[in-house]
């Protein structure tokens, strides 16, 4: 069962995958935003109300709370019909944010399957350094583009040129309309990003010459995008050459700060979401000149992250502590003389283990795991043999995977939350609070 909300300018869509029984349980009655500021503490007067039908006598309110404000959100739409005080509880935008602020961080591992791409969700073991893989939203999906608040922005898998903004746990999602440079999305950077302070989402899109951005804000009245200068006013400015260059999705910070690649040796372009400003980021000074093709860029614990492959042995990790003040500091040296490293089993002498490092130059950085702790490597010639890396920094730890993917992946951080939403009225800026 599909439908629309009908009426001039409501790109909003309120949809289902497939046909069921409508629950009347099922429908969220408020807003949901995200503010860290705004975590719910323990009240007892709310939990009380809350709470007050809840069928475990025997264990205190407070408890209760905590309990299940700890299972993934994946697992919550379920317990809703346990009773109607668990219901409201689930249904609380309180509840919803100290929810997704609690549960861990997964990585949607994506890969083409002809026109459409299927996602794999890969968990972190909490005490291992290993992972498990599990299928993630639908068969045939669009591209997926980024990752904020529990909401994906992905390609339309069946309108060229389209974009949409779908949480798969609740069902809900936004049809954007076409952007004024009718960009088809596949040569372009762009994602999802939230101002905390306006509760607005927002998305971003540069493309081509990179000489303006457009930007669309979720729940807007006019339902237009608007455009706004780029990084780059005169052509010259560019560090690239326009014929053989393409801009890729940012490295997003939370949804609020996105950074781009450009080709550039001395620097990446920025844009803090809430004011909507371009600037340029330096690289963080090596004593030497950067290389572009040796350098990544990753979220690690809330901060840009640059993972420069200094040579075939040596690996930096660089943090950019204070992105106004520009302040760089080195987070850590992945040495291979000094790594405990783990390989797979070589299927000719299954009782030993191939003992060679990895050449460091041909490792390419996909995320970073466990609010940082945990980096995630593929080999560049993955697409052929799968072969996957982890690394932990606190042991120094290197170990190797390989996991069945036909072509290079995309890695996208994301944690899924309940956040829904009805009408358009529920996605459009209010003053903070």
């Amino acid at each position: 069962m599909g439908y629309k909300l009908k009426g001039k300018k409501k790109p909003l869509q309120y949809c289902f995958e497939e046909e069921e029984e409508e629950d009347p349980l099922a429908n969220l009655p408020e807003n949901v935003i995200f503010d860290s500021e705004e975590i719910y503490t323990h009240n007892k007067t709310k939990e009380k109300n809350l709470l007050k039908e809840h069928p475990l006598p025997d264990f205190p309110e407070h408890v209760i709370y905590y309990i299940i404000a700890k299972i993934p959100a994946e697992y919550l739409p379920k317990l809703r019909y346990v009773c109607k005080s668990w219901n409201e509880l689930i249904s609380n935008n309180k509840f919803i944010a100290q929810n997704f602020f609690q549960n861990n961080t997964k990585f949607l591992i994506q890969v083409q399957k002809g026109s459409y791409f299927k996602a794999t969700s890969l968990r972190m073991d909490e005490k291992e350094l290993d992972f498990k893989l599990d299928n993630f939203g639908l068969a045939r999906m669009g591209r997926i583009r980024s990752s904020c608040n529990g909401l994906l922005l992905t390609n339309d898998p069946k309108i060229k040129g389209g974009l949409n903004v779908i949480n798969f746990l609740t069902k809900c999602k936004v049809v954007l309309p076409q952007c004024p440079s009718s960009c088809s999305h596949l040569e372009c950077g762009v994602a999802l990003g939230f101002i905390p302070s306006t509760k607005e989402y927002k998305v971003v899109h540069i493309y081509a010459d990179g000489l303006r951005y457009e930007i669309f804000t979720l729940g807007c009245s006019d339902n237009k995008w608007k455009c706004i200068p780029g990084p780059f006013k005169e052509p010259y400015e560019r560090p690239f050459q326009l014929y053989t260059f393409c801009w890729s999705d940012p490295a997003s910070m939370r949804g609020q700060i996105l950074h781009w690649y450009v080709s550039s040796n001395q620097y990446v372009i920025s844009m803090d979401v809430n004011d909507e400003k371009p600037r340029k980021t330096y690289l963080p000074t090596l004593g030497k000149e950067i290389k572009r093709e040796r350098y990544s860029m990753l979220e690690m614990g809330g901060y840009l992250s640059v993972v420069y492959n200094v040579s075939n042995i040596e690996i930096d990790i660089w943090i950019l502590k204070d992105f106004l003040a520009q302040v760089w500091f080195k987070k850590h040296s992945i040495l291979a003389e000094s790594i405990n490293y783990t390989s797979l089993k070589n299927p000719l002498l299954p009782n030993k283990y191939n003992p060679f490092l990895p050449d460091f130059h041909k490792l390419v950085p996909l995320a970073g795991l466990r609010n940082g702790e945990v980096i995630m490597f593929r080999h560049e010639n993955s697409k052929n043999d799968g072969l996957f890396y982890l690394y932990e920094i606190k042991n120094m730890e290197f170990k190797k995977f390989k996991m069945k993917f036909k072509d290079e992946p995309k890695v996208v951080p994301h944690r899924s939350s309940l956040v829904c939403w009805k009408t358009e009225s529920e996605l459009l800026p209010r003053e903070s609070t």
